[in-house]
């Protein structure tokens, strides 16, 4: 992806990075919550960040991860933030967000709570982290893993629908309810699984 070695190698991550770097954090931002608040207020906090998470993972995914391409320069920022992903879907090591993006990333989105929620920010922090790291581990396991549930297997489905059949539908990774909600489901295709392009069972 990058002409830099030094790049490169940070273009990658280990599939349970996400979980390592931010599982701590979201309980260490839940105590701080429990600190000043009832454990009702809490985890009504904690799923109204998650709830807050789901809308961002959708719509990030929808706009700025499928950006429109309308030159040279877009092109390259489309591949670099997704398109890779999408051409190499079955590559492990870019099936989760860089310790370095998602520590950016992270810093911003506690700046945010903090000037919107003030002293009351930690449990909303936690459960929007918290959503984020469920979405990262869902898609690696979406792409490396063989899911035993019925729902399970229809989460698949519904993502690899998005990458090798229509990537302009579907784009609620772990809130596809999402996608009914705001009519970005395709039809269902005739054939659900090309067999040129998805890689086998």
């Amino acid at each position: 992806m990058f002409a830099s070695n030094f790049f490169e190698r940070f273009s990658r991550a280990h599939p349970f990075t996400p979980a390592l770097l931010y599982l701590p954090l979201v309980g260490f931002a839940f105590m701080l919550s429990l600190g000043g608040r009832t454990l009702t207020q809490t985890l009504a906090g904690v799923l109204g960040g998650y709830l807050s998470w789901t809308f961002t993972e959708y719509w990030l995914h929808r706009t700025l991860f499928h950006l429109p391409v309308i030159g040279p320069k877009t092109a390259r920022i489309a591949f670099v933030v997704h398109g890779v992903h999408h051409e190499s879907p079955s590559d492990e090591s870019r099936l989760v967000m860089p310790a370095g993006a998602s520590l950016l990333l992270c810093g911003l989105t506690y700046a945010l709570f903090r000037g919107l929620f003030g002293s009351a920010m930690w449990a909303p922090f936690a459960g929007f982290v918290l959503g984020y790291v469920v979405y990262d581990e869902l898609h690696w396991y979406l792409h490396t893993g063989r899911p035993r549930t019925r729902f399970g297997r229809w989460l698949r489905r519904e993502h690899m629908l998005h990458h090798f059949k229509d990537p302009a539908s579907r784009f609620g990774v772990s809130c596809p309810w999402l996608d009914y909600l705001f009519g970005s489901r395709s039809r269902e295709p005739a054939r659900a699984r090309p067999a040129a392009a998805e890689p086998a069972e």
